[in-house]
């Protein structure tokens, strides 16, 4: 497994045990900012990983520019519905939110 690979695979899990933490907070009544946070985080993940499968190299850690990535790579040439490009928006959009208010 090469390098690459092997942080795909990271990230894909990052992901994955990112959500089951959001999963677990909406069982133990945590605050919504915080079940937000996590579902946003584990989107993000995702995306990162996807990248690193589609061979995309990211030039910005900034989560905006990584949202813009997203756009231009997988949603305007079809590979990914735009749905799921307003889902992630919106997770990025609540995120922001909840840290703002607190």
């Amino acid at each position: 497994m090469t390098d690459k690979e092997a942080l795909s695979v990271y990230r894909f899990k990052q992901a994955e045990e990112t959500l089951s933490e959001a999963e677990r907070m909406v069982r133990e009544n945590f605050s919504p900012g915080s079940i937000i946070n996590r579902a946003y985080y584990s989107l993000f993940y995702s995306v990162l990983a996807l990248f690193l499968k589609a061979d995309i190299n990211v030039k910005t850690s900034k989560h905006s520019g990584i949202i813009s990535v997203f756009d231009k790579e997988f949603v305007k040439t079809g590979k990914i519905d735009k749905r799921y490009s307003k889902i992630f928006h919106d997770a990025f959009d609540d995120d922001k939110r909840e840290i703002i208010k607190n």
